[in-house]
């Protein structure tokens, strides 16, 4: 596993945490690899030392199944969990959350069911729409 601490986005987290707090959206763009995936949403839930935790769960969307897979389970990894834990994973074919979860990784499809249910998206503090330019109006 490589060491996450050599990412390029670890030097920026405590910023785009604070902007997420105080100014509630952010666009973050950065090459493949930088760690926006990964890293951002465990510093945003606090489950990185020296961040401290939104007071809901974070939402982490993905356009494919695969995508959102790989993500819960890298994301689970560094915290040496398996997914399901605090990190959880949602699509039309494999749901592990628990009571724990804090992040949950999630299919666009299932975001946009869960959001006709609740519009106010009750407990969410932040939604994360990851890989944007792999999305389209057309669906």
């Amino acid at each position: 596993m490589s060491d996450v601490s050599a990412l390029p986005i670890e030097s920026l987290l405590g910023e785009i945490c604070s902007v997420v707090r105080d100014r509630k959206r952010l666009v973050l763009a950065a090459p493949p690899g930088a760690g926006k995936t990964t890293r951002v949403p465990l510093a945003l839930a606090g489950l990185i030392d020296g961040f401290d935790t939104l007071p809901g769960k974070i939402l982490l969307l993905e356009p494919r199944r695969l995508a959102a897979r790989m993500a819960a389970d890298r994301m689970a990894a560094t915290l040496g969990e398996k997914t399901g834990e605090r990190i959880g994973l949602s699509t039309r074919i494999e749901r592990k959350i628990s009571k724990a979860t804090q992040v949950e990784v999630m299919t666009d499809g299932l975001f946009t069911r869960r959001l006709l249910a609740d519009p106010a998206l009750e407990g969410v503090s932040a939604v994360i729409f990851d890989e944007i330019h792999e999305r389209s109006l057309l669906g």
